[in-house]
């Protein structure tokens, strides 16, 4: 099966992984994948992911484990803050073989009955990240190696990876999709055309895009089309009307509503505040 690999994880600089503390609006991830194990720790606000087309609304202080190559799409409404730790399989496979095999569990809310050690490291490496006294990727490394075998010891489980079946038949065809969209996101694309470069009926289609991503599919390709726009925007100064053309956008209604719901503000400001930050 050929890959298809829809974000390129930078690891954070001097760090073994890539670790954020994001602060946002109303947002919205595209799905996607990747070859990292990728963990969200929402510390405020509302969370929504779509992870193997099971939804999961979070609440402050849940966990959400999202295994390497799953299909994945997330979703914030008002202003949330979160952790974002993602590590690549090639580094935990070092220490752990046959990490092919394991299955870590996708949402973990704490309990009451005792405190728990994955919450305790994660907010343990926020802290020491935060502060990043001399030395302090050291004590970041060490906690992150213990999140990890505290989730590998308490949250895992062993499976053989399934590569028939109408699941991954499925979950194969929409990849195959979005690696589509990807591809022509600039061409005049439909909703008949996406269904027919699978061979598929329209309305099987649909619903089994919007199951597995959590999105239609005209959704994901407005938002697929507004994300390149929004790179051409802090990099050039060509107008809005011409980086729509470029991008294969042609409903401005559709365009704006799809750019405030990823960005929280119109174009012209967001190039402001891009312009202004460059420039400082």
């Amino acid at each position: 099966m050929p890959k298809y690999t829809h974000e390129v994880v930078a690891e954070t600089e001097y760090l073994p992984a890539r670790f954020n503390l994001v602060k946002c609006s109303t947002n919205t991830i595209p799905a996607h994948w990747h070859e990292y194990l990728e963990i969200l720790y929402l510390i405020s606000g509302e969370l929504t992911a779509v992870v193997q087309a099971e939804t999961y609304n979070m609440v402050p202080g849940d966990i959400i484990v999202i295994n390497s190559k799953d299909l994945h799409m997330t979703q914030t409404y008002g202003f949330t803050t979160y952790i974002l730790l993602q590590i690549s399989v090639e580094q935990i496979k070092q220490y752990l073989p046959r990490f092919e095999f394991l299955h870590f569990q996708t949402l973990i809310s704490p309990g009451p009955e005792k405190p728990d050690e994955v919450f305790f490291y994660i907010q343990e490496m926020l802290k020491i990240y935060q502060a990043q006294e001399d030395g302090y990727q050291l004590l970041f490394t060490s906690r992150l190696y213990e999140l990890i075998y505290y989730l590998y010891k308490d949250y895992s489980s062993r499976s053989i990876p399934q590569e028939s079946g109408f699941a991954s038949r499925d979950l194969y065809r929409i990849t195959r999709a979005m690696e589509w969209v990807r591809q022509h996101f600039q061409d005049s694309l439909s909703l008949d055309d996406a269904a027919d470069f699978l061979g598929l009926s329209r309305e099987y289609f649909c619903r089994m895009f919007k199951k597995y991503t959590g999105q239609t599919f005209l959704e994901y390709l407005n938002a697929v089309r507004t994300m390149h726009l929004y790179e051409d925007l802090k990099r050039t100064d060509d107008s809005v009307t011409l980086l729509m053309e470029k991008n294969g956008i042609t409903n401005y209604k559709v365009f704006m509503r799809t750019f405030k719901r990823l960005y929280g503000d119109t174009p012209q400001r967001v190039r402001k505040a891009a312009q202004e930050a460059g420039s400082l």
